[in-house]
């Protein structure tokens, strides 16, 4: 009996020492009013101070935990809808660093994955109307009508230091860039940064999906638009993708701060190629560098198991790297980027686009006696079809460096034109260059590099135009490329031979709830990859760029919504029946990827989403067979 009183009363009294505890920077304690339950989360409301945000405007921050009570990792970032109001006026989101030399501010904690049971400390910050007008706090549920409030008195709220180090100047009146971004500003190091960039991108460290792509690498073209706010972007694409469809598009900061005169750029979100970029992910330095004039991006990428680490290294587009090793230089760098730069062009959309007429690859070492040359025709067809057929290789053909040089004569109905074949050491394999040619114009062509993969198969390793711009040939025959193959998929699809196809499918981190899928699949052609779960439009399923089926189970269909908000170009298409259940339809981009997904509530807890991944789903094409073959269980 007295052990068990003296153990009350040594709970009661760490109780009493806790909520003693329970302050931020500011004089409220926190209290049983202060505990907000929103379903699955709770929100704990600590306190609060007065800090200075970037302009040296009063903010309002908040400290509250954050405690994740549901069965999958929550962040409060996409769990918690808040809302502050002053004087009947919403406020406004305030950005409050606490390091000016990482531009880490005090809404970090937001973003941080919570594991079920777990608590973690964040605050929100939102500028203040006046110091004396009390601030009401609501806190809702994303997906749910769950809400709690809390009012907050600024008068009695202590200023706050948010950083040790002295904010950068600023002028609060200026605006970003507008669409003359890269006009010189005055300002050193903004016309240092903004501006046009060249150079390449390697692959490192690759597991899962990526495991086969270890030290491969690529030319990329690259735009940095910095505004005398000190924000703006980066964009870059590499010999995949395009100005307009880029690898990589971050939004950054500049700092004065850095190893050189040059400053740092650092990422505050954004996207590379199909996963987020968020703060620091990026830092970039140019001081590090040996070089001037360059800079070096480096990252890692990860989305489930599949990884790797890239090195991302860019010069001034115009600048010769005569100051380098040759092992250093961009693959296109001689063939493409220097009679681009000697012709004193700007850098074009695509990497390979307007080339000069007549230019041909660098050459490489001798031929080895074993190289047979190799035969070709006069590659001769008409304006419209070289057009089509750059709009084909670099729009609609998801496989096309899978592609055999029977397979581009196929489509063109002739043989190209023969130029050369030449070894290349820098890629230790054989390479052969063929040209389709105008016939209205012959310095209008297709200009495409073949690698020898395995003993006489040649595949397409590289292509671009000359004479004709890339960008307005897609906008002039895209869609009637699409409806060709889209004919072309359904001829070959009538007399495919098929097979049965079903697999289980699992929401994350609950093994026990699942879906089975049914379907039948060609016999060739088509694989599934298990990483990201999806039907792959391709005998190897880690192809590169290959179109896709992906699925995906959550509890219910509201939970696909989570990035709504950051979809591009969305449209609500037709419902879809398939396996007898109507599903939802709607299109959409993100994240460089266009996707047509179906999306249904299964039963209570279980839901499906159905997504074609650069894939078109015309009736009686592949993909729509697949589609209409589907059940599930």
């Amino acid at each position: 009996m007295k052990q068990t009183k003296a153990k009350l009363l040594c709970l009661l009294l760490a109780v009493l020492m806790l909520l003693s505890s329970l302050t931020a920077c500011g004089k409220d304690k926190a209290k049983d009013s202060n505990l907000i339950k929103l379903g699955d989360y709770e929100l704990l409301y600590k306190g609060a101070c007065i800090m200075e945000d970037s302009d040296g405007n009063d903010a309002i921050v908040l400290t509250l935990d954050f405690t994740n009570n549901g069965k999958e990792n929550a962040s409060y970032l996409w769990s918690v809808d808040e809302t502050l109001m002053q004087n009947g006026v919403e406020l406004e989101t305030a950005t409050v660093f606490t390091d000016y030399d990482t531009f880490e501010t005090v809404i970090e904690g937001q973003f941080t994955d919570v594991a079920p049971g777990a608590t973690v400390e964040v605050r929100t910050a939102y500028l203040l109307q006046d110091t004396t007008s009390p601030v009401e706090a609501t806190f809702e549920q994303f997906f749910g009508k769950k809400n709690g409030k809390v009012t907050i008195d600024p008068a009695t709220l202590s200023r706050e230091d948010a950083a040790n180090t002295e904010a950068m100047t600023t002028d609060p009146g200026a605006g970003t860039l507008g669409t003359d971004t890269m006009a010189t500003t005055g300002d050193a190091l903004l016309d240092w940064w903004n501006g046009e960039w060249y150079g390449w991108w390697k692959m490192s460290g690759c597991y899962g999906y990526y495991e086969s792509m270890e030290g491969k690498w690529w030319d990329v073209c690259g735009v940095i638009d910095i505004g005398t706010d000190y924000t703006g972007t980066i964009t870059l694409w590499d010999e995949d993708y395009t100005r307009s469809e880029p690898m990589a598009s971050a939004q950054v900061s500049l700092s004065e701060a850095g190893t050189g005169e040059h400053g740092t750029v650092m990422s505050e979100g954004g996207w590379f190629t199909n996963v987020a970029l968020e703060h620091a992910d990026w830092i970039v330095d140019p001081g590090l560098l040996d070089y001037d004039d360059m800079i070096w991006i480096s990252g890692d990428y990860e989305d489930g198991d599949d990884e790797f680490h890239y090195d991302i290294y860019l010069r001034p587009w115009g600048l010769y790297w005569d100051d380098m090793e040759e092992d250093t230089y961009p693959y296109r760098y001689t063939d493409w980027y220097l009679p681009l730069i000697d012709a004193g062009k700007s850098m074009p959309d695509a990497i390979g686009e307007d080339a000069p007429e007549g230019v041909a690859p660098t050459e490489g070492a001798p031929l080895t006696p074993t190289d047979a040359m190799a035969s070709g025709g006069d590659g001769i067809v008409t304006e419209e079809q070289v057009q089509k057929g750059y709009v084909w290789m670099n729009e609609v053909n998801r496989n096309i460096f899978d592609a055999t040089y029977d397979d581009i004569v196929a489509y063109f109905g002739v043989d190209g034109q023969f130029v050369k074949e030449e070894y290349s050491d820098h890629m230790k394999a054989n390479y052969r260059y063929y040209k389709w040619i105008s016939e209205d114009d012959d310095s209008h062509f297709i200009y495409v590099n073949f690698k020898e993969n395995e003993s006489g198969v040649y595949t397409v390793s590289a292509y671009n135009t000359s004479g004709f711009s890339g960008t307005e040939a897609i906008e002039k025959y895209l869609d009637i490329v699409k409806a060709e193959a889209a004919e072309a998929n359904k001829a070959a699809s009538a007399n495919a031979e098929m097979k049965d196809f079903s697999v289980e499918i699992a929401q994350f981190a609950k093994d026990d709830v699942k879906v089975k899928i049914m379907t039948k699949i060609p016999v060739s052609g088509w694989s599934y990859d298990d990483g990201p779960r999806c039907l792959v439009e391709n005998d190897d399923p880690t192809a590169f760029g290959a179109g896709a089926i992906q699925f995906e189970v959550r509890e219910t269909v509201e939970k696909f919504d989570s990035y709504k908000d950051k979809f591009e170009n969305y449209q609500d298409i037709e419902d879809r029946v398939i396996g007898g259940i109507t599903f939802r339809g709607r299109t959409y981009k993100y994240i460089g990827y266009e996707w047509i997904q179906y999306i249904a509530q299964l039963d209570d807890n279980r839901a499906l989403s159905i997504g074609l991944r650069n894939m078109d789903c015309v009736p009686g094409t592949m993909p729509d067979i697949i589609l209409n073959n589907m059940t599930f269980q």
